[in-house]
């Protein structure tokens, strides 16, 4: 048997030894040996190797001959006390070792045990664990006395020193204490800022500052060129939080100045108190050393695995705030279940703040919508920060004699300590705190029978203080609180998918999944909050699959219909949209999907993409940047492994001004450097061409794809020819105070020139392409220039074509920014025209492109009565509401622009403005309502304006009556037209298939206006 193992591993060699390219052979290290000369002790595995000097309590980590640090020693404080207790203080000093063997860390392992006996009474016991097949360590410290104690800092492992050997592009690591804050990487000798987050009391304010070099649970010196590194954090967080102090180097690439791993916040007491475990280990590729920390933690607190699929579907909060009713989620839930439950999009869930049905309770209407969601196959997701406590602190907790007041975490006088949300703070060590929290995970979560909670502000549960049990820190607190949370929710009958947000990275073993940063729409100093979540997705790939089953990189708003006209553009979606696709498997659709216009759409339908969200893998950096600290854009390149072996590589352009080299070579992707591969493009689903080696590109600005890497073939076409390229075009007005700004720039294929109107031009400007020819068109594509700072110009639009004697509008809108793809049916046309109805400023456009795309289709206006005149006026609220008939002129309704606004004054409407479409009877009263959507009241036009609606409806009836109803039954009704919903509308009948019609009694009963002269103003589309 010893002779066949033997043929196994000599012909397992082999494999490797032609298999693997150059630089990856597997080394394997010899076993761990500890010997001890004279004072000096020393544990090795061939790898890595660890002296310890029993004469002045210090000691070396080495990687071969690479001293990785030198000198370090332990130490500790007493609660209060500046004092630093060190390993190097007089002291006796003795060595043990003995045989661990073979767990989940690796294998024949030995301990190395140093008792360092101080002559002022008290014991320092550091523990070494090394393995023979590991290049890392794992250490803790023991502090013992034979008096009580009380610690609230112990440091095992404590330098003036860290290096990696040569490099040329030294740059270290840090993780944030929650995702409230950001990872970062800076170079070693300039560390930059940080907001050096922490606990934050009630009316503290956050500055950005120096980063005072402390990072939490993980941290890494690294070379970016050679990717080799040192990585150091948490192995277990028992008992305390854990931290990593790094000090800058004196000069460009090298040393660092000061480096420790730790453990603080709280403190404890006894006769003996412990440190938690901590990681240190050296790796040739510092992204593996990463991925090894991650699955290191998990050997002793193994990730919560889920065996469901990827979560995939809506969440409310960005499309509606808290203005998430019944009256808008349900029929949210029916055009997902319609149009994108079959593609994977199984998830509706609640944020903060749902409002359901005024008349009911809370747990009712939370029971109510999981119902609703249920009875069409999908799952129900809800939300909570159960560690905060929004109620008097004088109310009863639920199914406890206790008050809140009695629950409150308190401090050292005994006061209630409040939070940064200003809300007081759950005792989890308090029995009625558990009791509470187990009372919401019941209540509101398991009862009503949601599958899918998310469990917000918990970094809350770790605030330090006076607890209820006094043997307890904050550490210790978030633990109690997060296990009765977490058990309660896996005892439900359901399965529930458990996702963390505004969280410590550790422990990580109360959830499936964690935010990896923070909401979407926070930026931070020069970072908009798209691209600081692009950063921590692609800093944080490596906690996907090692601490939590998947990541979660917040919501998709691929348009953000809710900020109105500084919505998010086309390019800025994709960018986001490659962040979170590639960002770790979690796919929640954050905006008013029936809102969203195609060319954004698009991405949502795409079954490629949806295939890497489904995998539930997370995108590595193929090199990093100095972001966060040093305010530096996110890597350009990320890439996953398919479980083919196909690579995925998302390319993005953080520059929304200037264009970008972007270059990846196949070997740092674990390809052959030599072999050809055929490379797709997904978003485009074209074929880039068959390449070897490497592959690079101008990535325009703001430019984001999404590239696969594949062996096989494709049958994928390239990417159609733009018809305008070079074609003649001409303006209504041209930019004349200087030269550079003709017509000529939207077609000569640069996105660093433009057309510009002439000054003190903004209404009703043109800029036409002429293709000299008849030629057939069903794409194009407009680039509106951003003013340097993404600030657009260009209100509403229509894009026309010329049919031989005139233009012809083929749609309309609102706003264009810096990409607009617009899909049509074919026409054959040789001109083409974007004609600018309002702007507020200057109109400017970078490039106009033109296409013909083999299949592709689109819509086109089909009926449209917005050219007449037309008047505004606001008075949907409370009962009052508006209809105007229609009838089609073929058996779907894809899409409608409807003309509304908000008479906005000095607040909001409370309610949102629905608009629905029903079928009606010969008299022109409702039978049936087939589509509803809503907008939230923020940032809705103050002038009437034509917000587009994809009703998506099919299978409709062109001998029937339709009506689209607008509608505010909770806006409070004060007899003013103020802060009010509006519309737009023409009393001479511009449109002949159809009436306005009024009701005054919430659509009891209706009016015909105006002798049926009255029209709302619309635009219905085929």
């Amino acid at each position: 048997m010893r002779k066949n193992g033997m043929k196994v591993v000599l012909l397992l060699s082999l494999l490797l030894s032609v298999l693997l390219p150059v630089g990856t052979r597997t080394t394997y290290a010899a076993p761990v040996s500890i010997s001890q000369t004279g004072n000096i002790v020393t544990a090795t595995n061939g790898a890595i190797t660890v002296a310890y000097d029993l004469s002045t309590g210090k000691g070396t980590f080495k990687e071969g001959s690479t001293t990785l640090i030198s000198d370090f020693y332990s130490d500790y404080a007493i609660s209060g006390s500046p004092t630093r207790y060190k390993s190097t203080d007089s002291a006796t000093r003795t060595a043990s070792w003995t045989t661990t063997g073979t767990d989940g860390y690796g294998t024949s392992g030995k301990l190395l045990t140093i008792t360092n006996a101080l002559a002022s009474g008290s014991t320092i016991t550091l523990r070494i664990t090394m393995y023979e097949n590991r290049s890392y360590i794992l250490s803790d410290m023991t502090v013992s006395k034979g008096t009580s104690q009380t610690i609230d800092f112990l440091e095992p492992i404590a330098a003036n020193n860290l290096d990696i050997g040569s490099g040329s592009d030294k740059r270290i690591y840090t993780t944030p204490y929650t995702n409230n804050y950001d990872f970062g990487v800076a170079p070693v000798n300039d560390f930059g800022n940080s907001q050096n987050g922490d606990d934050r009391p009630y009316g503290a304010g956050e500055t950005w500052s120096a980063f005072n070099g402390k990072s939490y649970w993980v941290a890494a010196m690294f070379d970016n060129a050679s990717k080799k590194g040192v990585v150091a954090g948490a192995a277990t967080t028992k008992t305390w939080k854990s931290m990593q102090y790094l000090a800058p180097a004196s000069a460009a690439n090298g040393p660092l100045t000061g480096f420790s791993v730790y453990n603080a916040g709280g403190k404890k007491s006894g006769t003996s108190v412990a440190s938690d475990k901590f990681f240190l280990g050296y790796f040739t590729d510092y992204r593996d050393g990463l991925e090894t920390f991650g699955q290191a933690y998990a050997v002793g607190e193994p990730k919560l695995n889920w065996t469901g699929d990827v979560p995939i579907g809506f969440n409310t909060w960005y499309a509606y705030y808290t203005y998430g009713t019944a009256d808008a989620m349900l029929p949210t839930t029916d055009y997902f279940y319609s149009h994108l439950k079959s593609l994977g999009y199984n998830y509706m869930n609640l944020d903060c703040c749902y409002k359901g049905v005024p008349a009911k309770t809370p747990v009712q209407n939370l029971k109510d919508f999981a119902d609703y969601v249920h009875s069409k196959g999908m799952k129900a997701g809800t939300y909570s920060a159960p560690f905060a406590i929004f109620d008097p602190l004088t109310d009863t907790v639920p199914t406890t004699s206790y008050t809140f007041g009695d629950i409150a975490l308190k401090d050292a006088s005994g006061n209630p300590i409040k939070s940064y949300i200003n809300t007081y703070i759950v005792d989890a060590t308090h029995p009625g705190g558990q009791a509470y929290l187990r009372w919401i995970m019941q209540t509101q979560h398991i009862d009503p029978g949601f599958d899918y909670v998310k469990l917000d502000f918990i970094d809350l549960g770790m605030y330090e203080g006076s607890f209820y049990d006094s043997t307890k820190n904050g550490m210790e607190a978030y633990r109690i609180g997060m296990q009765v949370m977490r058990d309660t929710l896996l005892a439900a009958p359901q399965d529930i998918y458990i996702n963390e947000s505004i969280a410590p990275l550790l422990p990580s073993g109360y959830a499936h999944g964690r935010r990896t940063g923070v909401d979407t729409t926070i930026g931070l100093e020069s970072y908009p909050g798209i691209e600081r979540q692009a950063l921590n997705t692609a800093a944080s790939w490596w906690t996907n699959g090692t601490l939590y089953s998947y990541n979660d990189p917040d919501m998709l708003f691929p348009e953000s219909v809710i900020d109105g006209f500084n919505k998010v553009t086309l390019n800025e979606g994709t960018l986001l949209s490659t962040a979170i696709i590639m960002g770790g498997g979690h796919l929640l659709i954050g905006d008013n999907v029936p809102f969203i216009s195609e060319d954004r759409m698009k991405t949502l339908f795409n079954s490629d993409l949806l295939n890497l969200v489904k995998a539930g893998k997370a995108a590595r950096p193929v090199s990093m940047t100095n972001f966060y600290h040093k305010l530096e854009h996110p890597p350009t390149a990320v890439y996953l492994t398919a479980a083919n072996g196909d690579k995925y590589v998302g390319l993005s352009n953080w520059d929304m001004n200037n264009s970008q080299g972007a270059s990846v070579a196949f070997s740092d992707l674990g390809l052959s450097s030599s072999m050809a591969y055929t490379l797709t493009e997904l978003y485009s689903k074209t074929k880039l061409g068959t390449y070897s080696g490497s592959y690079s590109r101008t990535l325009k600005p703001g430019e984001s794809i999404i590239v696969r890497v594949s062996p096989q073939s494709s049958s994928w076409p390239t990417a159609a020819a733009n018809l305008a390229s070079g074609k003649a075009a001409t303006a209504s007005s041209t930019w004349s105070a200087q030269a550079g700004f003709e017509a000529s720039k939207v077609t000569d294929g640069s996105q660093a020139t433009r057309w510009s109107g002439e000054n003190g031009t903004a209404n009703n400007q043109w800029i036409e392409v002429d293709f000299g020819t008849g030629t057939s068109v069903n794409r194009v594509v407009v680039n509106e220039y951003a003013y340097g700072s993404q600030n657009f110009q260009i209100d509403t639009y229509a894009l026309q074509y010329w049919n031989g004697s005139s233009y012809v509008n083929l749609t309309k809108g609102f706003t264009i920014g810096d990409r607009r793809v617009f899909d049509f049916p074919t026409v054959n046309t040789s001109k083409i025209r974007l004609y600018i109805n309002k702007a507020r400023f200057i109109p400017s456009i970078n490039e106009i492109e033109a296409y013909n795309v083999s299949g592709n289709t689109g819509f086109i206006i089909d009926q449209d009565n917005s050219n007449a005149s037309y008047s505004a006026y606001s008075d949907i609220r409370a009962g009052i509401q508006r209809m105007q008939t229609f009838t089609l002129t073929q058996s779907s309704l894809p899409r409608l622009d409807v003309y509304l606004y908000e008479s906005y004054v000095n607040k909001v409407p409370e309610d949102n403005y629905y608009l629905d479409i029903v079928q009606l009877d010969a008299s022109n009263n409702p039978v049936q309502k087939l589509f509803s959507a809503s907008l939230n009241p923020n940032n809705i036009p103050g002038a009437a304006t034509p917000y587009a609606v994809y009703p998506r409806l099919t299978g409709l009836d062109t001998t029937k009556k339709y009506g689209l109803i607008l509608r505010s039954p909770q806006t409070l009704d004060d007899n003013s037209t103020n802060n009010k919903y509006g519309f737009a509308y023409s009393d001479s009948n511009p449109y002949a298939g159809g009436l306005e019609r009024l009701s005054t009694n919430g659509g009891a009963t209706w009016t015909t206006e105006n002798g049926g002269n009255r029209d709302l103003i619309f635009t219905i589309y085929k």
